[in-house]
């Protein structure tokens, strides 16, 4: 039951994810594909959502809630690996023809792959272990995607034109959405629908589309390979939350969480970029 100090724990890591999805797609176009992809997939708007998770349920519903994002960024890694595979092959199509069939397509497949996932967890996977097993596995599933999608070379150049407010702000608001409703869901006592809600590929979403239309194709489909490998750095947040909220706290929690995933994965991983550049 949502009540009215309910709200103030719903719109607080909402407005937070908004913002940091402007942040996130702003350093696709300002520092390119590969090292803007990088930056894009640091643990950001997954913070103000596990706290928000934290504080609808400490015990097992947050597990579960957290357990399922590493699966859900699985699903939003292939949402992204369809936006590198599915355009060059519309080759009858205009850019923007081809843009909003990959939308469609992309988002009815996360949807399908996202309910189908809903349905298998709340069925079958009732135990916490067996959560997190889950969860280890769709992490490792997630960076041999990206490892296998990093092999084909494709250009990915910096934006070159101006983005304006507008587009920054649809940006934030479609993440700030997706955060909001997820949230929701989760206080509704339904956790493991609302971890998968979180892992929505708002920021993936919008940040292909704006950087699609505001910059041209090239930009967004360089971003995929790091955005899906950067993806990891996400999943690997979500678990650590899991044993380091109820030790330390969500404060403490978030701080340790947040260093340890940038450091074992998005550091190497924007250090690889550098070298595959040089």
């Amino acid at each position: 039951m949502i009540d009215a100090s309910s709200i103030t724990e719903i719109i607080v890591p909402a407005v937070s994810a908004g913002v940091i999805a402007i942040l996130a797609s702003v350093a696709v176009e300002r520092f390119g594909g590969r090292t803007g992809g990088a930056l894009a997939t640091i643990p950001s708007t997954v913070i103000p959502t596990a706290i928000g998770f934290y504080e609808v349920d400490v015990g097992s519903g947050f597990l579960q809630a957290m357990a399922v994002v590493p699966v859900g960024m699985l699903v939003s890694a292939g949402f992204l690996a369809l936006w590198r595979l599915l355009p060059p092959r519309l080759h009858s199509l205009t850019s923007s023809a081809k843009l909003v069939v990959t939308i469609v397509v992309s988002v009815l497949a996360w949807l399908l792959c996202a309910g189908a996932i809903a349905v298998l967890q709340q069925s079958f996977i009732q135990s916490d272990g067996a959560a997190v097993v889950c969860a280890v596995l769709a992490l490792i599933a997630t960076l041999l995607l990206g490892l296998v999608l990093s092999r084909e070379k494709v250009k990915s150049p910096k934006g070159t034109r101006r983005v304006g407010a507008m587009q920054l702000f649809l940006r934030g608001a479609a993440s700030m959405i997706a955060i909001g409703v997820s949230l929701i869901i989760a206080k509704s006592g339904m956790p493991v629908v609302g971890g998968l809600v979180s892992a929505f590929p708002a920021i993936f979403l919008t940040t292909m589309v704006g950087t699609w239309i505001s910059q041209g194709h090239e930009v967004p489909v360089g971003a995929v390979a790091p955005m899906v490998m950067g993806a990891t750095s996400v999943g690997l947040f979500a678990l650590l939350t899991i044993w380091l909220f109820p030790l330390m706290g969500p404060i403490l929690g978030v701080i340790v969480a947040w260093i340890l995933s940038v450091s074992f994965v998005t550091v190497p991983l924007m250090y690889s970029m550098r070298n595959a550049r040089s």
